[in-house]
């Protein structure tokens, strides 16, 4: 047996002789507590009479019927010792048992042995308790992994799904703006060319309308209706030469009036201004073609 066990097997064997040692002492006290006491001796007094000295009546048993004399007194003896009062022995401490060397070996080996199987059962169970959890932990952690990694696909996924759907959006966006772009073109063009058209077309009406005279008459009536309600300043000259921009509403109502190059002083400026003024509203020409809201007016004043 190794020293570490024998340390250990020490207060076995301890606890094994104070076990055995009280288990006879509690034995002994109760075989002699079973055992009857012996009885108490008596000390009786009395005097010895001899047998020859009794009378034929007593010594036949028959009863007396006369008168005995009494036989002649005797000394008395001399008194018997008495017994000295016999002491009852106390009973001895259990003496302590001593133990079988071979038995407490044998409980002993058996303590060892459970002690070395139940550390053995305890190791294993432990050891079970921990290759469990490690299964455990690597369980929780390839189902976190594995989650991680769904959660890792749908997040890549709803990405895909969003860019697809941002790039369809876009495309769509583009491919509107491209059409609009287009219709706005179109437009424009359409625009442009019925403006052209417009203007070709009123080009050709002036040109015809020039020819016609009507609008050189038109201007004329202009210019001759202004000066006629033209209040010559004094510092007025001779030629004197104005260049108006007219706006007129339809009608002939003068709404607003600038003068642009001219050769006279700022009275003589304020006096055209105020005669176009007081010419609304202005008269209308003979061919309604030849209307236009805005007129330049080269005013010329005869003298």
């Amino acid at each position: 047996m190794l020293p570490a066990e024998g340390g250990r097997l020490r207060p076995w064997i301890g606890s094994i002789v104070v076990h055995v040692a009280i288990v006879a002492a509690l034995a002994l006290a109760a075989v002699q507590w079973r055992t009857p006491p012996e009885p108490e001796q008596l000390a009786i007094e009395g005097n010895v009479v001899r047998y020859e000295d009794l009378p034929a009546s007593v010594r036949s048993g028959k009863p007396l019927r006369e008168p005995v004399s009494a036989p002649k007194p005797e000394p008395s003896p001399a008194p018997l010792p008495q017994p000295e009062p016999r002491v009852q022995p106390q009973p001895e401490p259990p003496q302590p048992v001593e133990p079988d060397r071979a038995e407490l070996q044998r409980q002993a080996d058996e303590a060892a042995a459970r002690e070395k199987a139940d550390a053995q059962a305890k190791a294993a169970s432990e050891k079970k308790l921990a290759l469990e959890r490690e299964q455990a932990a690597e369980q929780k952690a390839q189902a976190a992994k594995t989650k991680a990694a769904l959660e890792k696909r749908k997040q890549e996924e709803l990405r895909k799904a969003e860019e697809q759907r941002r790039q369809a959006a876009a495309d769509a966006k583009l491919k509107q703006a491209e059409q609009e772009k287009a219709a706005a073109a179109a437009k424009a063009r359409a625009s442009k060319e019925a403006a052209l058209q417009r203007e070709l077309e009123a080009e050709e009406a002036g040109e015809a309308l020039a020819r016609s005279g009507v609008v050189d008459e038109y201007r004329t009536l202009l210019i001759q209706t202004i000066e006629r309600n033209w209040n010559k300043p004094a510092s007025a000259r001779a030629g004197l030469v104005c260049t108006l921009n007219v706006t007129q509403a339809p009608g002939g109502t003068v709404t607003n009036v600038t003068i642009g190059d001219c050769n006279g002083d700022e009275a003589v400026r304020q006096s055209v201004i105020n005669a176009v003024y007081r010419s609304s509203p202005l008269p209308p020409p003979r061919d309604a073609r030849a209307f236009e809201r805005r007129l330049v007016i080269v005013f010329k004043p005869t003298e």
